[in-house]
């Protein structure tokens, strides 16, 4: 079966994947403007929190930025690991507010936004980590032939030999949590709402990616475009495998490999003129993951669509 027929065969049952039914709440409008007026809440409390917890640590959360490139001393990595460390400490503490809000607003379990209905499923976001790690080494050499600037850290001459491990272990635990924040944020809350709109999946990964791009305030739009293309199949792998396992892991593996791999996190520019063109790369990207999210969505789930037989059954 072509691979376009088959994603056509695989809409109506992504309609009832268990992140768009069963969140049918009452007086919508309501809960959405208290969920809003505690998320801010939230999210003010806990940012207030992470500061002064910076503030003991290092003295004073000023010695940390989260703008332009940072110096390119020996130490960088070190500078690096804290800049990336804080990054997921910032999302992770926005993401709790986000994720706490929802729960006590809507009377649900954390885990009715992360894989409702089922437990965390550890082969998903292996898969998806996979996946997206695999896709990012073959495109390196195409970005190379597209005149793209490679300067990797981790093989960098410039940068002690002790800050190395370091900064692997740092971007790791880093980029994991801010993966995981961003996809709790995007696709778990964000998705389960906007169900409240429309239930059509398509649509719901339209609207999904153009937040998801718009959140990183770049003003470039083939940036912009690109964003967008990756909010929206994670939010299909969401979708259809039920949770955000593999939207969790392709997304660490995609920051990871840039991160150690291309250049530092720092120095990636944002609003830079980019053209057109770069978006062939992530359109063979957007091939791939369709592919492998529909190869593992037709394996074994720990979910059953409704109104759908068992296997086995007639």
């Amino acid at each position: 079966m072509p691979p376009y027929e088959a994603l056509i065969r695989a809409v109506p049952l992504a309609r009832r994947s268990p992140m768009i039914t069963g969140f049918t709440p009452q007086r919508p409008w309501l809960k959405l403007i208290g969920f809003i007026a505690l998320a801010m809440l939230l999210m003010v409390v806990v940012t207030l929190v992470l500061v002064i917890v910076v503030r003991i640590i290092t003295g004073s959360p000023d010695q940390l930025s989260l703008s332009g490139p940072l110096p390119d001393t020996p130490l960088r990595l070190i500078d690096e690991s804290k800049q990336t460390l804080f990054l997921a400490a910032i999302l992770g503490s926005l993401a709790v507010g986000v994720l706490a809000a929802a729960a006590m607003i809507y009377l649900r379990p954390l885990t009715d936004f992360l894989w409702p209905g089922r437990r965390f499923n550890a082969w998903d976001l292996g898969v998806g980590f996979l996946a997206m790690g695999c896709v990012s080494v073959i495109l390196f050499p195409v970005h190379l032939l597209m005149g793209a600037e490679w300067t990797p850290p981790l093989f960098s001459p410039a940068y002690a030999d002790w800050t190395r491990p370091v900064f692997v272990v740092a971007s790791v635990v880093g980029l994991l949590g801010a993966a995981a924040a961003e996809e709790v944020i995007c696709r778990g809350v964000l998705l389960r709402l906007s169900t409240q709109l429309t239930r059509h999946p398509v649509v719901l990964c339209l609207i999904n990616g153009l937040l998801f791009s718009a959140l990183h305030l770049d003003p470039d739009p083939v940036a912009f475009v690109a964003r967008a293309m990756s909010g929206a199949i994670w939010t299909w792998a969401a979708i259809r495998l039920g949770g955000l396992e593999f939207a969790i892991g392709a997304h660490l593996a995609n920051n990871l490999m840039i991160a150690l791999f291309w250049q530092p996190l720092s120095a990636m520019e944002v609003g830079r003129d980019s053209d057109w063109v770069e978006l062939a790369p992530e359109i063979f990207v957007a091939a791939v993951m369709l592919v492998v999210i529909e190869r593992l969505a037709d394996g074994p789930r720990d979910w059953r669509p409704a109104g759908s037989a068992p296997r086995g059954a007639a």
